[in-house]
C-alpha cells in the first residue's frame, strides 16, 4: 500500500510538472534552404517558455508522432507539410491535442482546424506593425504585441466554430488583416510566425496564456519562477548594502527606507499568492514585485555627466514604425543621449541613396534625423558593410555577377562582400560619405569584418595574396593549420584589408564632412577577433581610425565581462573612447534590469566613455528604460 502512495504521488507531481508542450519545426515540410531559418524560429518559442520555468521540447516535423502525450503542439512553419504529418495531427486532434499552427499554406492542414486558405501576401509598407487581441483571446494574453511582418499566408474561418481573435494593425494602428484565429478544439493559427524581434515580453505572456488553457499550472510554475528570480537581490544581500552605503541624512536613503515598506507588502502578499497555488493572480502579482525590487535597486544608482547612454535600433524605424517622433521623445526622456539607427547594409538603404540598392520608397534616415535633432539626441546611421542580411530584392545575385562576394574554398558564393575586393572598398567608402552628408552625427560601421576563417579561403581572395606573398602550395592547410607555412601572412595581410577599408573611410570623411563621428560595433574578444575575423580594433583606436568603438560585450557573467573590459582598456588613453554594449537580448545573452545595472557598475569602474543597449525594444522600453531612469539616467 505504502508503494503504491508513493508510486501515486510521484504520478501526480508528474502531472503537475509535465505541461507536455512540443514546439515542432519544419524540416520535411519547408526546402532545406529554408530548414535552419525554420529551426531558429522554433527556438524562440522553446527559449521563451524555459524563461518563464516552463518545460518543453524541440523537435523536427518528422519525430512528432501519433501516439505522443503531448497537451500543446507548435508547428512553426510548416508551410507544406508531408502527407506523415498531417495524419499524425489528425490522429493528435482526435486525443485531444491542442495546437498553434503559425505560417502554413496547406490547404489540408487548415481543413483540420475548419480554416480555408487564402495566399501569401507581402509588404514592407508598415501595413502588419502589431497584433491587436479581442474577444477569444486566452486569458491572460495580452491585448496587443508588437511586431513587424512583411509576409503572411492568409485563412479564413470555414465554420461557426473558428473566430478572429487578433488582427495585423498598421503603424497608424488601423485594422488590416487576420492575425491570429482561434479554431476548434481550442486550437490557435497564426498567419505569420513569432519572431524573436519586437515584444518579446508580451509574446512570451501569450505562449503562457496558451499553454494555460491545456494545463493551468502553468501560471504557477511562472509565477514561482519570477517570485524566486525577484528576491535575488534581498537574498544575496546586495540592495541592503548599496542603501545602507548611502549617507544616512542623504534624501535617496530616506527614500529607499520608505519605498523597502511597499516591498516587503508586496513580497508577504506574492509569497501568500504563490504558495496558495493561485495561477495567473499570482503570476501578476510576482511580475509587479520583480518590477518594483528592480526599480527599487535602480535608486541605488546616480547618474554621471558626460555619459554616454547609447542603444542600438536594429529595426531603424524606431519602437514605434511610422512615428520616429514618438520614439525620440521618450529616449529623450528617458536619458538616451545617442542613437545608432540600423538604416543602411551592403544590399540595402531605408533612405532614398544613389549607392546602395533601396529596399523602401520611405526615408528612414530622415524622420529619425529630423525627429531625434528636435530632442537633442545624437544619431548614428548604422551601416551593415560586408554583411549582405536584408538585401534588396536581386541585390545579392548582382554582386556575385561581378564577383564581389566571397567565395569559400570549395567555390561556394557566400553572401558577404569581399573585403579584399578593391571596388568593394570604393563602394563602401560611398555609402559611408553619402550616409555622413545626410544630417547625421556619426556613421557607425557594423559587419566591418570577415565572417570567420573558412569563408576568406575562396580562389578569388587566394589569388590577390599570392599576387603579394608569392604561391601557397597545400592550401587550405598552409593556413587553416596552427603550424601552417603561410598562416601568419595571411592573417595579418587579412587583417590590413579591413584596417585599409577604415582608414580610407575615415580619410574621405575628414576631407568631407569633418564634423560627422566614426564608430563601429566590433568583437569583444579581444585579440583573439584580430585572427578570427580580421578585426584589430584597438589598433583603429590608437590611430585615430576610429573616434569611439562600441564592443559587443554580449555576456551574463559579469566576470566575462570584467575580463573582456580590463583588456580592452588595458591602455588607459582608450577608456575614454571605448562604449560598452551591453546586449539585454542579443543572442548570447539575456538580462534583466538588475543584470544591466551590474553591467553599467562594471563599465564605469573601467572608465569607459558609456555604454550602449542591445536592442531598442519593448523590454528596454517597459522594463529597463524605467529601471535605469530612478538611478543611471536620472535626469
Amino acid at each position: 500500500m505504502r508503494t503504491f502512495l508513493i508510486i501515486l504521488f510521484c504520478c501526480f507531481a508528474f502531472t503537475v510538472r509535465a505541461v507536455a508542450i512540443a514546439v515542432v519545426h519544419a524540416e520535411d515540410s519547408v526546402p532545406e534552404t529554408e530548414r535552419r531559418y525554420a529551426k531558429s524560429l522554433a527556438a524562440h518559442i522553446h527559449r521563451w517558455y524555459s524563461e518563464a520555468g516552463v518545460e518543453s521540447v524541440l523537435l523536427p516535423d518528422r519525430a512528432l508522432q501519433k501516439n505522443s502525450a503531448y497537451r500543446l503542439v507548435f508547428l512553426v512553419d510548416c508551410q507544406r507539410p508531408t502527407k506523415a504529418l498531417i495524419s499524425t495531427v489528425k490522429a493528435l486532434l482526435a486525443r485531444g491535442t491542442r495546437f498553434v499552427v503559425c505560417y502554413s499554406a496547406s490547404p489540408e492542414l487548415a481543413t483540420l482546424f475548419g480554416l480555408k486558405c487564402g495566399e501569401n501576401v507581402r509588404s514592407d509598407t508598415g501595413k502588419w506593425s502589431a497584433m491587436a487581441f479581442g474577444p477569444g483571446k486566452p486569458k491572460g494574453a495580452p491585448s496587443s504585441i508588437l511586431q513587424t511582418s512583411t509576409t503572411l499566408f492568409t485563412v479564413r474561418p470555414a465554420t461557426s466554430e473558428t473566430q478572429v481573435i487578433g488582427w495585423w494593425q498598421n503603424r497608424a494602428g488601423e485594422r488590416t488583416d487576420a492575425a491570429w484565429l482561434r479554431t476548434k478544439c481550442g486550437s490557435y493559427w497564426m498567419t505569420h510566425i513569432l519572431t524573436g524581434d519586437g515584444d518579446e515580453a508580451g509574446k512570451q505572456r501569450l505562449l503562457l496564456s496558451i499553454a494555460a488553457e491545456a494545463n493551468p499550472e502553468v501560471w504557477n510554475l511562472a509565477a514561482k519562477k519570477v517570485f524566486g528570480e525577484a528576491l535575488l537581490p534581498l537574498k544575496d544581500g546586495s540592495l541592503m548594502k548599496r542603501t545602507w552605503s548611502l549617507p544616512k541624512s542623504s534624501p535617496r536613503r530616506k527614500q529607499l527606507e520608505r519605498t523597502f515598506k511597499m516591498v516587503h507588502l508586496l513580497q508577504v502578499e506574492t509569497q501568500r499568492l504563490v504558495e496558495e497555488r493561485a495561477g495567473y493572480k499570482a503570476y501578476q502579482s510576482a511580475c509587479e514585485l520583480r518590477d518594483y525590487l528592480a526599480r527599487t535597486y535602480g535608486m541605488t544608482y546616480f547618474s554621471r555627466p558626460g555619459e554616454v547612454v547609447g542603444v542600438w535600433d536594429h529595426s531603424g524605424r524606431g519602437l514605434f514604425p511610422g512615428d520616429w517622433k514618438r520614439t525620440a521623445h521618450l529616449l529623450a526622456v528617458r536619458g538616451v543621449t545617442d542613437v545608432y539607427v540600423n538604416v543602411a547594409g551592403a544590399g540595402f538603404a531605408l533612405y532614398p541613396s544613389k549607392v546602395l540598392p533601396q529596399r523602401t520608397s520611405e526615408s528612414v534616415l530622415q524622420e529619425a534625423v529630423a525627429a531625434c535633432r528636435q530632442y537633442g539626441l545624437r544619431v548614428h546611421a548604422w551601416i551593415l558593410c560586408y554583411s549582405c542580411t536584408n538585401a534588396a530584392p536581386g541585390a545579392v545575385d548582382a554582386f556575385k555577377a561581378k564577383g564581389w562576394t566571397l567565395q569559400d574554398v570549395n567555390g561556394k558564393e557566400l553572401n558577404w562582400l569581399d573585403p579584399t575586393h578593391p571596388e568593394v572598398k570604393q563602394y563602401l567608402v560611398k555609402a559611408v560619405l553619402e550616409l555622413a552628408a545626410s544630417g547625421v552625427d556619426g556613421v557607425h560601421l557594423d559587419f566591418i569584418r570577415f565572417p570567420d576563417l573558412p569563408s576568406s579561403l575562396g580562389r578569388r581572395t587566394r589569388a590577390r595574396f599570392e599576387a603579394v606573398y608569392g604561391k601557397a602550395s597545400n592550401w587550405p592547410a598552409c593556413i587553416t593549420e596552427s603550424n601552417g607555412a603561410k598562416r601568419a601572412a595571411f592573417l595579418r595581410w587579412r587583417e590590413t584589408q579591413i584596417a585599409d577599408t577604415v582608414l580610407a573611410i575615415r580619410s574621405k570623411l575628414r576631407a568631407q564632412t569633418p564634423g560627422v563621428s566614426l564608430s563601429a560595433a566590433v568583437f569583444g574578444k579581444y585579440p583573439s577577433c584580430v585572427d578570427s575575423v580580421g578585426q584589430d580594433w584597438l589598433s583603429w583606436l590608437r590611430t585615430g581610425l576610429l573616434d569611439y568603438a562600441l564592443p559587443m560585450n554580449y555576456t551574463e557573467n559579469p566576470e566575462a565581462l570584467r575580463d573582456w573590459l580590463g583588456t580592452q582598456t588595458a591602455d588607459a588613453r582608450l577608456a575614454s573612447k571605448i562604449i560598452s554594449g551591453i546586449g539585454v537580448t542579443a543572442a548570447e545573452s539575456r538580462l534583466e534590469p538588475i543584470d544591466v545595472l551590474r553591467q553599467i557598475e562594471i563599465i564605469r569602474k573601467m572608465n569607459c566613455k558609456g555604454f550602449a543597449l542591445f536592442d531598442l525594444d519593448e523590454k528596454l522600453r517597459r522594463e529597463v528604460f524605467p529601471t535605469l531612469a530612478e538611478g543611471v539616467t536620472k535626469q
